[in-house]
């Protein structure tokens, strides 16, 4: 079934915090997901519109909606001071948006603090990346150690037989005719 579906289909829609986070970490990030997220809202407000669709949050219409993260939440504030109009689609979905990012920003000291404790989880990925990538050098290093031995072997056994070979044939060489 293609997008939006058959008449009375119900469309979700989430929050732009939460959908700039999950592009992210997704790595579908280009620099135009801000672009992207106003034009998804115009399109879901003309569906509403039209009155073929009903549209809510993902969260649920009586459920209360997701605290955005405050990092993000600072970032997007910044934003919008800088271009008002940036959401004007996403605030007409859901008009009480910017309260919700203003009530995640508790204090500049506990969005250090937020900040500081996911600069230690991505430390502590690159720390378990780091170990992986040495194991898996230390193991390459040992399995060519371990070839190098195995090739000299081999070489020394072909030198064996070249010497057999050759003592032998001496020998048949120097045995007396009869």
């Amino acid at each position: 079934m293609s997008f939006p579906g058959p008449k009375g289909s119900v469309l979700l829609f989430d929050s732009p915090d939460r959908v700039l986070k999950r592009w992210s970490l997704q790595h579908q990030c280009n620099g135009r997901e801000l672009e992207r997220i106003q034009q998804g809202c115009v399109q879901l407000l003309e569906f509403r519109d039209r009155g073929e669709h009903k549209i809510q949050p993902c969260w649920g219409l009586t459920a209360p909606a997701p605290e955005p993260d405050g990092i993000l939440a600072g970032l997007l504030l910044t934003l919008l001071e800088a271009q008002p109009g940036l959401f004007d689609a996403y605030l007409q979905l859901e008009p009480q948006y910017l309260q919700r990012l203003k009530r995640s920003q508790h204090s500049p000291m506990q969005l250090l603090h937020e900040y500081l404790q996911k600069e230690e989880y991505a430390s502590e990925v690159n720390q378990a990346h780091n170990q992986q990538t040495h194991t898996i050098q230390a193991d390459t290093n040992q399995f060519n150690d371990e070839q190098l031995i195995i090739e000299t072997l081999l070489e020394q056994q072909r030198a064996q037989q070249k010497r057999t070979r050759k003592l032998i044939a001496r020998i048949f060489d120097h045995r007396p005719k009869g």
